[in-house]
């Protein structure tokens, strides 16, 4: 029989809970990581570093008293599987933001969400095309895009110039959407820089004989040598046999290519590169209230730690805190959590204070940070260690 106190009753309940403050629910994302595959050392990583700062933010008040609820799953750094993942996260309802495991998965899925979805994401790469608002307006990127990359080391080598001759450098990249992404920006930056372009080199991935690139690069005679597009891979191999036919170049790197292990791996071949990277790697020691947070979670990770961290780990707390600041932001501002505001928000979000992972105040622009420093590595068969190179860079 219908009870209609009984029904109200439910209503009256049902209203209540649709009433209760937003506070009470769980912030639900979604993670596609490259936890296998070919660069799943850096998709490992980056897992870790989420993971621990997840655990510390729910630990400290959460997201205005609202913990963050992940949703992980191995992407293998396949387009069709990361899109087969993040819509099993949608299907899990209620997903406030996505992180991406690269470009590849960010362009294909931004039209359908674009028109449909309107989530808010970010991805562990930094292409130089997503920051066009145009295309991807629901997309953020914490760091400086690969183009960018180049324009600092470009302002390295022109401001070691002096009044000598052209810098002489050479371009050497994979045959990857990855590595080729800034190549046409370089070019052009170097020609209205005064910089000669010797050389370019376009390798595979990986399994090469690295022999005739090395010998087009000795013929090149470059001042310089720029890794793009490499992520531990191959680049050693053109680095010890460069210093074996008597390459006295200067080797750089963008980002995911040196990171401390890997440089540190390549071993005494690798002595005095420089890498340009957008947060603070050394953690013991750094005062700063995250990195403070960074050096306990890794003391206590159970694995080995030198003091130092690389990009894959510190990513992840970078994205998640700088994520709790912005979600903190709308539900101040008593809005629902969707794309659009999101991006408000982080647009408006200025000088943003990273505890220390990054050195400086840091404001979008572009939707981007725009913001790196250069390291230079000191690599010997008994130690290793590394330090800055230049101030913090800021773009526009």
């Amino acid at each position: 029989m219908f009870d209609l106190k009984r029904t109200l009753a439910a209503g009256a309940l049902a209203a209540l809970v649709l009433a209760t403050p937003a506070a009470a629910q769980d912030i639900k994302f979604s993670l596609q990581l490259p936890l296998t595959g070919a660069v799943a050392f850096t998709g490992q990583l980056n897992q870790a570093g989420w993971q621990h700062a997840i655990d510390w933010i729910n630990k400290n008040g959460g997201v205005k008293g609202r913990k963050l609820d992940p949703y992980i799953y191995d992407s293998e750094y396949k387009v069709d599987v990361g899109i087969a993942g993040w819509k099993k996260a949608i299907a899990n309802g209620d997903m406030v933001f996505s992180v991406g495991d690269g470009t590849p998965f960010v362009r294909a899925v931004s039209p359908e969400n674009n028109d449909r979805y309107k989530i808010m994401m970010t991805n562990t790469g930094y292409a130089s095309d997503v920051v066009d608002v145009s295309k991807y307006p629901y997309h953020i990127m914490v760091g400086p895009t690969y183009s960018d990359q180049f324009d600092i080391l470009f302002k390295y080598i022109k401001d070691k110039q002096g009044s000598g001759p052209a810098p002489k450098v050479a371009l050497v990249y994979t045959a990857t959407e990855f590595g080729r992404d800034p190549i046409e920006h370089a070019k052009a930056k170097a020609k209205e820089l005064g910089i000669a372009i010797v050389a370019e080199e376009e390798t595979k991935w990986s399994g090469i004989d690295v022999t005739p690139h090395v010998i087009k690069l000795r013929n090149a005679a470059p001042d310089y040598i720029i890794f793009q597009g490499y992520a531990g891979n191959l680049w050693p191999e053109i680095v010890k046999l460069s210093r074996e036919y008597g390459i006295k170049a200067q080797f750089m790197g963008t980002v995911y290519g040196v990171q401390p292990d890997l440089v540190k791996g390549a071993g005494p071949a690798a002595d005095g590169m420089l890498g340009v990277l957008p947060y603070e790697m050394q953690v013991e020691g750094n005062n700063g209230w995250a990195m403070k947070a960074i050096d306990a979670a890794l003391k206590g990770w159970g694995k080995p730690y030198a003091g130092y961290t690389n990009v894959g780990y510190i990513q992840g707390w970078v994205l998640a805190l700088f994520m709790r600041d912005v979600i903190a932001k709308v539900i101040d501002e008593g809005k629902p959590l969707n794309g659009d505001n999101l991006v408000q928000a982080a647009n408006a979000l200025k000088n943003w204070d990273s505890g220390g992972m990054i050195g400086i105040p840091v404001s979008l622009s572009k939707q981007r940070l725009p913001v790196a420093r250069i390291y230079r590595f000191s690599v010997t068969e008994s130690s290793f260690s590394f330090k800055p190179e230049t101030d913090w860079i800021k773009l526009d």
